[in-house]
């Protein structure tokens, strides 16, 4: 009886331990918060999703016009793809080349509407300001102190100033800055110069009380909102997410991307009710795709 006790009592206590050694298991698995404060969006559930062809695989940019139809450019031609958007196909209506491709190298990253006209941002910081002319469209190529080692990849237009911001995927340049720094500048269209000033800044450190962690961020695309006027910006070298900032530069929310469905995400823009629109470049056998995501429904 006693021995009969003394074997009952022994499993007892090893199924306890067992429990306990399971339940820490449990605790150490428990995945962290994505973010501790999430973007306005529902980025998991696009509303619509269109495939594109193969000329806009490395699309770099999309923005709407006045006529709401969509232009999108893409890495290395002089030309603006014009959408229209089925169930599942964004078609290519119009191609509008605003420069010769024969006589220069270009790396196109971004687009910006302003009134009747269109400016595309190359990385070395160059901006073209492409108007039509007749029944042709010309560009004017206007240089900045932005280099390539500033790596000019966003660009979007700001309808409280007028002007353009221009987001650095590399190098802020700014001395006195850390080198994960990263600097958004302001182009002023009225006088086609970059102000020697950011308009805001964006520091590694910055992310720790939104998404839980210090993020190493670098803007590949930037877009305001058209009735908040929230700044929201993409970052799509190492780590994919999107950061919302108010318009004056303060950060708000953050969300990791999904990388199966944006695996190169590199535009961003607003429709005028503020539906946002996230293209992504072709990857892994996958064509390019533009994406619209509505406000989260609480």
């Amino acid at each position: 009886m006693f021995r009969a006790l003394v074997l009952v009592i022994g499993l007892l206590l090893h199924n306890s331990c067992n429990n306990k050694a399971e339940t820490k298991k449990e605790k150490k698995e428990e995945p962290t918060p994505v973010s501790l404060r999430s973007t306005d969006y529902d980025l998991l559930k696009p509303v619509k999703g269109w495939a594109l062809s193969d000329s806009l695989a490395e699309i770099s940019g999309i923005t709407f016009l006045k006529n709401d139809r969509l232009i999108a450019i893409e890495d290395l031609h002089p030309i603006l793809y014009e959408l229209k958007f089925d169930d599942s196909t964004g078609t290519i209506v119009n191609k509008l080349e605003f420069r010769e491709t024969d006589k220069e190298k270009f790396d196109f990253e971004d687009l910006a509407a302003v009134g009747d006209s269109i400016y595309a941002l190359w990385s070395h910081g160059a901006i073209f300001k492409i108007t039509k002319q007749k029944n042709a469209y010309t560009s004017e190529r206007t240089k900045t102190w932005l280099k390539k080692e500033n790596n000019t990849e966003g660009l979007a237009y700001d309808p409280l100033s007028g002007n353009l911001l221009v987001a650095c995927k590399d190098d802020a340049g700014l001395e006195d800055e850390k080198k994960s720094t990263r600097a958004i500048y302001e182009f002023d269209t009225r006088v086609d110069s970059i102000k020697p000033d950011p308009f805001m800044l964006i520091k590694k450190s910055d992310f720790e009380n939104v998404a839980g962690e210090k993020i190493d961020f670098y803007p590949a695309a930037i877009g305001i909102h058209p009735v908040s006027h929230d700044i929201f910006i993409i970052s799509t070298k190492d780590t994919k997410c999107i950061a919302q900032f108010s318009h004056d530069g303060k950060l708000k929310a953050f969300d990791y991307l999904e990388k199966e469905m944006l695996p190169q995400p590199e535009g961003i823009c607003f429709d005028k009710k503020g539906d946002l629109y996230i293209s992504t470049q072709a990857r892994h056998g996958k064509p390019a795709y533009i994406y619209k995501f509505s406000l989260k429904t609480n």
